[in-house]
Parts: C-alpha cells; structure tokens; sequence
C-alpha cells in the first residue's frame, strides 16, 4: 500500500508540475503580447527635425526613443485632432524632461504618447503627428 500511495503522489506531482509549467507559459505569453515596443528615430542627415505619424486607441500608447546630446535644445510638438491625447518625454536617467532647459544628460531620450482616462474609455483611435525639432547652431565652413 505504502509503494502504491508513493507513486500516486508522485504522479500527482508530475501533473502539478505539468499544470504549473503550462500556466506560467501562458501568462508569460499574455505580458509579452500586450507589452508594447519602442521605436527608435533619429534625424535624417543634414536635418534639424524629424515627424513621425501614428495612431492609438483605448489604453494603448506609442513610445519612441530619440538621442540628444547633453545640451541639446530640442522640443516635441504633437498635433491630433483629438483633445484627449499627450505627451511626457523622460530623460536616460528617468527623470521627466520639460524643455525648461538644455537637454541635462545624453543619451536616448522616450517620448510616450497616450491618450488621457477619458480619450481611452471612447476606444476611438487617434491618429497624431509627433514633430521633434533640435535648435542647430549655424556650422563653420569648412576652410
């Protein structure tokens, strides 16, 4: 009786195991399907601004990295038919970046767009148009 309840409960065991190993590979796969990707932008050769367009809706948002270099002075303008939508930008250290000052540290710099509580819950999408200008100093010709 004793081998027989020792290899029931080890069985049992397996499937728990199983059942388990199953569970967590499905909600692994939930957060990796609703994790949203970053897009990294940069400049286009020679110029000083770069638009990028896009849309979202509900409780989606996009998210895009942008290099500035520590001094940098840049700005974000978002333009969208929709009122509920905007913007935070954060700085490679994690601080939030408000465009008072000169870029304080370099590095790759996300701007998240989103809509607000009340945009999200009409799940209607919003299309945008995110402009992103640096202030170039006049370059020297090179003699």
């Amino acid at each position: 009786m004793l081998v027989k309840d020792t290899i029931f409960m080890k069985q049992s065991l397996q499937k728990a195991t199983l059942f388990l190993s199953v569970l967590a590979i499905i909600g692994f796969s939930a957060v990796e399907s609703s994790a949203q990707t970053k897009k990294r932008i940069g400049l286009p050769e020679g110029a000083n601004s770069v638009e990028v367009k896009g849309s979202i809706s509900g409780k989606r948002f996009a998210l895009y990295e942008i290099w500035a270099d520590k001094g940098d002075v840049w700005e974000v303008d978002l333009d969208s038919g929709n009122e509920y939508i905007g913007y935070t930008v954060k700085a490679p250290n994690g601080d939030r970046y408000d465009f008072l000052e000169p870029s304080p540290t370099e590095g790759y710099y996300l701007i998240r767009v989103e809509l607000n509580s009340t945009g999200s819950r009409s799940k209607k999408p919003a299309a945008f148009t995110l402009k992103i200008n640096f202030e170039m100093e006049p370059g020297r010709p090179i003699s």
